[in-house]
C-alpha cells in the first residue's frame, strides 16, 4: 500500500491531496481493527446528537416567515450534505437502539423523526433514497417494528408537507416538494471516467482540481473517485475489502436482514453523495462498520474479531513511528486550515476549511 503511494506520487495530479486521503483511510482501515463495538457509546452518540435540533425551530419559524429555507441552524457551517449523511447512519444506530432497547427507546423513533424531517428540508435526495431503501428493509423483516418505523417515516414527510405548504400561502409559489436540478452528477462522472483513462493504471490523483474548475472536487461517487484518482491499482484495494466482507457475512436476507439494509442504504448514498471525503462522515462510517461487522450480535463478527497476527518489537517499532508521522502530518494540516480560515465557510473540497489553499 505504501509503495502504491510512493509510486503514484510520480503520476498523480496534486499528489499531497490524494496521499492525504489515502493515508486517512490507512488510518482508518487500522482504527477498524483495533476498535471493539461499544452500545453504551452508541446510545451516548445518538442521544448527545439530539442536540443539533434545539435551533431548528427557531429556522422553522423563519422560514415560514420569509419564505426562504436557509440551513443555519446546524452549529457549524459544514455542507450541509455533511450532515445529512451524518443523520443517515446515526438514523441506523437509532433503529437498532430501538429494536434492542428496553427502557426509554421512543427517544429514538424522536430522533428519526427529527433526522429525515432535517435531510427532507435540505433536499438531501440521495440520503432520502438511502433511507427509504433501509426503513423498508426492516419494516418488511421485522414486524415488531414495522408500524412505529413506517408511522416515524410518514411523519417527517407529513411535517415536511404541512411546513411546506404553509410557506407557500399567501404567496404566489407553488407547492414544491423536491429539488429539480440535476446536479450534475452525470457530467461529474464522466469527467472523472476520462481523466482516469489518461492513467488507467495507477489513477490520475486530485483530477477536478485545476481542469475542471466549474464541477466539484470529487465525483459524487466514491467508487468513481477511487477508481479515478488511485486507478486499477487503487480501486484494487478496495475491490479487496469488499471482497472480504461479502465474503465472510451472511447474504441470507431473512437472518441478515439489519446488516444487509444497512450496507445497502449506505451503498447508496456514497453512490450518489460526494461527502464521504470528509473526516467527520469518514468517522462516522468507521464506527458504523465496526457496528456491523463486529457486533458479538452477528454470526458473522467472530471472523472479523479475530486477533491481529503477533509482531516482533521491531515491526511495533516501526508501525508507531508511522502512525506518529501521519497524525503529525494531519495536525500540520489542521494547523494550516484554520491559519487561513478568515472569512471561508467550513465547506472544504477535501479536508478542513479551505483544502484549496493548503498546497
Amino acid at each position: 500500500f505504501l509503495v502504491f503511494i510512493a509510486v503514484g506520487s510520480l503520476f498523480w495530479q496534486q499528489p499531497l491531496f490524494i496521499i492525504t486521503d489515502l493515508l486517512l483511510a490507512y488510518l482508518l482501515y487500522k482504527s477498524f481493527q483495533v476498535l471493539n463495538y461499544n452500545a453504551l457509546i452508541t446510545k451516548v452518540i445518538v442521544l448527545g446528537s439530539l442536540a443539533l435540533f434545539l435551533m431548528l425551530p427557531v429556522a422553522l419559524f423563519d422560514y415560514v416567515n420569509s419564505g426562504k429555507y436557509i440551513a443555519n441552524w446546524y452549529p457549524l457551517s459544514w455542507n450541509i450534505r455533511v450532515y445529512n449523511s451524518y443523520f443517515l447512519i446515526l438514523s441506523i444506530f437509532a433503529v437498532w437502539l430501538y429494536l434492542t432497547g428496553n427502557k426509554y427507546k421512543n427517544i429514538y423513533l424522536v430522533f428519526l423523526f427529527l433526522a429525515f424531517f432535517a435531510i427532507l428540508l435540505d433536499g438531501g435526495r440521495s440520503t432520502t433514497l438511502a433511507y427509504t431503501a433501509f426503513i423498508a428493509i426492516v419494516a418488511i423483516f421485522h414486524k415488531s417494528i414495522r408500524l412505529p418505523l413506517i408511522g416515524s417515516y410518514i411523519c417527517s414527510w407529513l411535517a415536511y408537507l404541512a411546513v411546506t405548504y404553509l410557506v407557500t400561502l399567501g404567496s404566489s409559489s407553488s407547492l414544491l416538494i423536491a429539488r429539480e436540478s440535476s446536479s450534475g452528477r452525470i457530467d461529474l462522472w464522466v469527467n472523472g471516467l476520462q481523466c482516469w483513462t489518461a492513467h488507467p493504471i495507477v489513477g490520475c490523483g486530485f483530477y477536478q482540481l485545476e481542469q475542471f474548475s466549474h464541477l466539484s472536487a470529487h465525483p459524487h461517487n466514491i467508487f468513481v473517485q477511487v477508481l479515478t484518482e488511485t486507478g486499477l491499482i487503487g480501486f484494487g484495494f478496495l475491490a479487496f475489502i469488499l471482497f472480504k466482507i461479502a465474503r465472510h457475512i451472511s447474504w441470507s436476507i431473512k437472518q441478515n436482514y439489519f446488516v444487509i439494509a444497512a450496507l445497502l442504504s449506505v451503498s447508496i448514498d456514497m453512490s450518489l453523495s460526494g461527502v464521504h471525503v470528509y473526516p467527520i462522515t469518514q468517522m462516522a462510517l468507521l464506527w458504523l462498520f465496526v457496528f456491523l461487522l463486529k457486533n458479538s450480535e452477528f454470526t458473522h463478527a467472530h471472523y472479523f474479531n479475530q486477533e491481529p497476527a503477533i509482531i516482533s518489537r521491531f515491526q511495533k517499532l516501526i508501525s508507531i513511528t508511522l502512525y506518529c508521522l501521519i497524525a503529525g502530518w494531519f495536525i500540520y494540516i489542521v494547523t494550516q486550515a484554520l491559519n487561513s480560515s478568515d472569512g471561508i465557510s467550513m465547506m472544504p473540497p477535501r479536508f478542513w476549511l479551505d483544502g484549496y489553499l493548503l498546497y
